[in-house]
């Protein structure tokens, strides 16, 4: 294949290990493929070794691995190995399918060393996903079945870093140099970031959904976002070549940062609204506005009345529309639609308290854009019809369910799962089990909160925007 321009050195590297987590789990083997790019030479040098990881092996990981306990009674642990494998992947871009799992073991098993690791990291599932968006899955199971890489031993160390270097020639074969080299150089970009925060701040953060948490001096939080990839929507804000004027600010303020890991975006959604209410992050002006959110009723005539959503009951089977995020955002609203509808703004109660004649038209009416309800031209049984047809997008829909319900939120392969219980379009919590799903819906307080009923009415909607299961509450 052509030398890949991005690096001189690649190194292909797979771990087995004990478990998923790297802070308790230990690498049992790995597997190295070196390759050296010298003008038109290429140098491969494989290298792999069995670890004593220093605990038991669970039988389901023998039974995947096929590695066991006998297997690395003998073994080295890792301490002994560590400097060789450092040289070996000295100058290297580390190259790995979902790369942060390979790379974290190996950090935490350096950190228990005493050795510091730093290296560039190249995801082969992100850049199966850049270069193929449209072939999807991209394990490494189907990848090898697309490309037909076959013949190495899998969920064995070197026999997968063998095959993330056939994969890597596999699309040298099917993609142009050039659009290989973009991509690449687009994941392998590193943002420039903020002074106050270590050189390791971003390689710390999952590919993962989750909300994150800026901060500056104190304790309170200055920013508060959600993403489907923490760790490329965080870098985003700290890259140069797209950095808008708010996130300069941000770079200028921020001290540290935190997350939280969720099952799916529409967890981190869920998550990021409660928590910019309750912690008011300065930089998050328009979600924090929830004290002045209002839902409308309109009466017999057709003329909306306003509550405030925090006292909202949504069980008193009237029809309601909204949330609305205030008041001037409702009013702005039916202004437009009476312009765009022929509606009659004296009789939305919209033109303030001006003296205005019984029988005198509205502004609209005069500008011919009123069916004429404020002159008698149109009955006001067919203008709250009409209000009411126009209206329906915004209208908060009966509750569908007996009771409770969970939409159960499930990340495989990151082994989470999250139950998100609502009941009447209030959301009642987040658990991580159907018996805590239970427990939630009988002790829980129903309030209303309008950004987590939007969500809630879009995930039980025809065509939700999110794959959620859903679990009656008995």
């Amino acid at each position: 294949m052509t030398v890949p321009a991005f690096a001189p050195r690649l190194a292909f590297v797979d771990v087995e290990t004990t478990g998923s987590s790297p802070a308790r789990e230990r690498v049992t083997e790995i597997g190295l493929v070196r390759v050296d790019f010298d003008g038109d030479a290429t140098r491969v040098d494989e290298w792999s070794t069995l670890v004593n990881p220093g605990c038991p092996i669970p039988p389901e990981i023998e039974w995947l691995t096929g590695i066991t306990n006998e297997m690395v009674r003998a073994a080295p642990p890792f301490a002994d190995v560590a400097q060789e494998l450092i040289d070996r992947l000295e100058g290297a871009v580390f190259v790995a399918h979902n790369a942060r799992f390979d790379y974290g073991f190996l950090r935490a098993e350096f950190a228990r060393a005493g050795l510091a690791f730093h290296a560039k990291t190249l995801c082969t599932v992100r850049l199966s996903r850049a270069l193929d968006p449209d072939r999807s899955p991209h394990t490494l199971d189907a990848l090898i079945e697309r490309f037909g890489l076959a013949g190495e031993e899998r969920h064995r160390a070197l026999g997968d870093a063998r095959v993330l270097w056939r994969l890597l020639q596999a699309w040298g074969r099917r993609h142009t140099p050039a659009e290989i080299e973009t991509t690449v150089h687009a994941l392998l970009k590193h943002p420039s970031l903020p002074t106050h925060l270590p050189p390791n701040a971003i390689e710390e953060l999952p590919h993962a959904p989750g909300v994150y948490l800026f901060y500056g001096l104190n304790e309170h939080p200055i920013y508060i976002g959600k993403s489907v990839d923490l760790r490329t929507r965080v870098a985003s804000h700290f890259n140069a070549e797209h950095r808008t004027p708010r996130d300069l600010r941000l770079s200028q303020e921020i001290h540290r940062l935190e997350w939280e890991e969720t099952a799916g975006e529409f967890g981190a959604l869920l998550r990021e609204s409660e928590l910019v209410k309750t912690r008011l992050p300065a930089h998050n002006v328009a979600l924090r506005r929830r004290q002045g959110q209002v839902v409308m009723t309109l009466d017999d005539a057709g003329r909306p009345a306003f509550a405030r959503a925090l006292d909202f009951d949504p069980s008193t089977g009237e029809d309601h529309y909204g949330p609305f995020n205030s008041r001037a955002a409702a009013r702005r609203l039916l202004t437009g639609l009476a312009a765009e509808h022929a509606l009659c703004l004296k009789t939305l109660g919209l033109e303030g308290r001006r003296a205005v004649a019984d029988g005198a038209p509205c502004f609209n009416r005069q500008l011919n854009r009123c069916a004429g309800a404020c002159t008698g031209e149109e009955a006001p049984e067919q203008h709250s019809v009409r209000l009411r047809e126009v209206l329906e997008a915004w209208r908060l829909p009966a509750w569908p369910h007996r009771g409770a319900v969970a939409l159960v939120e499930r990340n495989c392969g990151r082994f989470r799962e999250e139950w998100h219980v609502f009941d009447r379009w209030c959301w009642l919590g987040t658990v991580g089990t159907l018996d805590a799903a239970r427990e939630l819906a009988r002790t829980a307080t129903r309030a209303f909160e309008g950004d987590a009923a939007r969500l809630a009415v879009r995930a039980l909607s025809a065509e939700p925007p999110w794959t959620l299961d859903l679990v009656e509450i008995d």
